[in-house]
């Protein structure tokens, strides 16, 4: 027994059920599996995997930093300091 002409029928606007009840319980458990992802699949996290980051090929393989010598800022303030009123940076 077969699914491909119950598939052939789903296709084609004519699903014939009868088919898919001769089957086997694991396809029919298969094709049910599939039909499930296939609905959820919009909502879920797995939508994500059409947005394939091509980019992600072509970066270098190893991230180099910058060597410049920096001096770093006092702790807590990343480098901003609150100014006086009037004043430039």
């Amino acid at each position: 027994t077969t699914v491909a002409l119950w598939f052939r029928g789903l296709f084609g606007g004519n699903p014939e059920v009868s088919s898919m009840v001769g089957a086997p319980l694991i396809y029919q458990i298969h094709a049910t599996a599939a039909w499930a992802i296939w609905i959820v699949w919009p909502f879920s996290r797995l939508v994500h995997a059409w947005s394939l980051p091509v980019w992600y090929l072509w970066r270098p393989y190893i991230v180099y930093r910058d060597r410049v010598a920096t001096v770093p800022h006092e702790p807590g303030t990343s480098g901003r300091r609150w100014r006086t009123i009037g004043s430039r940076y």
